[in-house]
């Protein structure tokens, strides 16, 4: 294999990891929201907590997805470019 092919096997591996755990994130949001029962006027603190700390996981698996797909539409648009040119 050659390095790119290499490269794009690990940044597909991350990604579909980032995304594996988004994904999980928000089965468990909905699932500790819906099956659940929670008093009517107010959620439990530890509730809260625990939300709080799944919003964090998906805010920064979200900016990690994007940042990693983002970096390599930039450097794949780029190579068209200078491919182009040549």
């Amino acid at each position: 294999m050659t390095t790119e092919e290499i490269e794009v096997r690990v940044w597909a591996t991350i990604v579909l990891s980032l995304a594996l755990i988004l994904l999980l994130s928000t089965f468990g949001i909905i699932i500790g929201i819906m099956f659940v029962e929670h008093d009517m006027n107010q959620i439990a603190p530890i509730d809260e907590h625990f939300l709080a700390i799944l919003r964090d996981i998906m805010l920064l698996c979200i900016g990690a997805i994007g940042g990693i797909v983002g970096r390599k539409g930039a450097y794949a648009a780029a190579n068209m470019i200078t491919k182009d040119k040549e």
